[in-house]
């Protein structure tokens, strides 16, 4: 990824760790490179500093081992508040139990140290842009319902399925179905599921069950499905590609296609998310 040396000065970190030494010369780099930087010595006080700036952080990095509250259990505490954030962290260790609980709590990134700062900054602005993606969608999802509800009586209707469905999560993934262009992927590049928005464009009737490779693109040679696949594998992280992708009906369309591993249990690649964003 190429860093536009801009986007690091609209990002805020929270970035708690222990150690002396490893905080003060990683502090002294971050805040030269980012807006702002915001220190904990411990995860208490980073849970403090979070409630008290949570309209200004844009990415949490924390070491696991800290006096009174750990990483992963601030964390945990922060995935319980309401805004969506990316999170890092960064260990010596490699213990398989802090790993599994990392996949646990949703993380996004596991760091080992001692921490590469060129990776650390691609790391933060690539999670970054990518939370902003999906938050964009969301409330593009959220504006289109609150438009579409002010037309006439089979609006009022669909305002009210709204309302019920505003009180859990189904609300908005019913809305990203129809409006975004998603699907997920097994480890072996096999469709398992397809958004109706996805349908709808490629027009596609029976789509499960086939391999990715059933999309068409127009001159991807130099990065097939396929290949995009093996990056974000060894990257560890969301890979972003265009390509120029053609329809069921032959029809052609320039694309952004991210893509996103998640994981088993066992720390392995279990499959894929995939979004697709018309250019």
């Amino acid at each position: 990824m190429k860093l536009d040396t801009k986007q690091l000065q609209h990002i805020s970190i929270l970035y708690a760790e222990d150690d002396d030494i490893v905080r003060l010369q990683t502090e002294k780099i971050l805040t030269k490179l980012f807006k702002k930087v915001y220190v904990a010595v411990d995860g208490q006080e980073g849970l403090d500093i979070y409630q008290k700036h949570i309209e200004n952080i844009d990415i949490i990095i924390t070491d696991i081992n800290m006096p009174k509250i750990n990483g992963l259990d601030m964390i945990n505490e922060i995935n319980k508040m309401t805004k969506s954030i990316p999170t890092i962290v960064t260990s010596a260790h490699s213990d398989s139990s802090y790993l599994l609980q990392a996949i646990d709590i949703n993380i996004d990134k596991y760091i080992t140290k001692p921490i590469q700062i060129k990776e650390l900054t691609v790391t933060i602005v690539d999670l970054v842009l990518k939370y902003n993606r999906i938050n964009n969608i969301e409330n593009l999802a959220k504006n289109l319902v609150h438009k579409t509800s002010k037309n006439g009586k089979e609006n009022d209707e669909l305002s009210s399925e709204v309302e019920i469905l505003r009180n859990n999560t189904k609300y908005l993934n019913s809305i990203i179905d129809n409006m975004v262009i998603n699907f997920k992927i097994d480890k072996n590049g096999n469709i398992t599921e397809v958004s109706n928005k996805f349908k709808t464009f490629f027009g596609y009737k029976k789509i499960i069950g086939e391999n990715i490779s059933i999309l068409r693109c127009d001159m991807c040679e130099q990065e097939t499905f396929q290949k995009l696949m093996l990056r974000a594998i060894h990257a560890k992280k969301t890979v972003i590609s265009e390509y120029t992708l053609i329809t069921h009906d032959d029809k052609k369309a320039n694309t952004e296609v991210t893509m996103t591993p998640f994981y088993n249990e066992d720390a392995l690649v279990d499959g894929y998310s995939i979004f697709v964003d018309l250019l």
